[in-house]
């Protein structure tokens, strides 16, 4: 009896212990700011893609992450996401530095690109209270190419503004809803804007 007890005893003990260090280490991974990019594809052109997010591939601790970031939510079959955290360079995006995001006609339905802090995953404060642009209110060229200047300071034309007080890291978040067959079939291997260091 008393074996059985002791036995009874040890198993419990092995589940509890199981469970806590199952519950360390979730807590542990959703407060790794970039933990939930960590099984994202870096792309050629310097962004991550992931065709995980919004589909039944993600894992627990990949949903529980986007769960609590919020900016990557829709299905996967209606969005493809793309977040540049470097530049063209590989460096970091930092709100001190003046950027110019260049890029092409995009072949979806409609697209955004998003500035968020990194850490936080929240929108970057500002007088304008504007965080994006998409393809309907960027200014485009003839052939349809289109910049956007992200910056502390005011630029002429879009301008996205960053953190000018405090130098803090940002992230990129392009979205592009309902893209074509060939843009869902070529990704992530599509022409993707470059972000490029203009000062620091």
């Amino acid at each position: 009896m008393m074996k059985a007890v002791l036995f009874l005893g040890a198993g419990a003990l092995a589940c509890i212990g199981g469970w806590y260090a199952g519950v360390i280490n979730a807590k542990a991974a959703l407060a790794d700011t970039g933990s939930v990019y960590d099984t994202f594809e870096l792309t050629d052109s310097g962004w991550l893609f992931s065709d995980k997010i919004g589909s039944g591939g993600a894992s627990p601790i990949e949903r529980a992450r986007i769960a609590l970031g919020g900016p990557l939510g829709l299905s996967a079959s209606e969005v493809i996401y793309f977040i540049a955290t470097v530049d063209s360079k590989g460096e970091k995006l930092s709100s001190s530095c003046h950027y110019k995001v260049s890029g092409e006609p995009i072949d979806t339905r409609w697209w955004s690109l998003t500035l968020y802090d990194f850490y936080t995953q929240n929108y970057v404060p500002n007088d304008l209270k504007r965080s994006s642009f998409n393809n309907e209110n960027v200014p485009r060229a003839e052939d349809g190419s289109w910049v956007i200047e992200v910056a502390g300071a005011p630029k002429d034309g879009a301008w996205l503004p960053s953190q000018p007080d405090v130098a803090m890291q940002f992230e990129l978040n392009l979205r592009m809803y309902n893209p074509s067959e060939a843009t869902r079939r070529l990704a992530p291997n599509i022409e993707l804007p470059v972000v490029e260091e203009i000062s620091c």
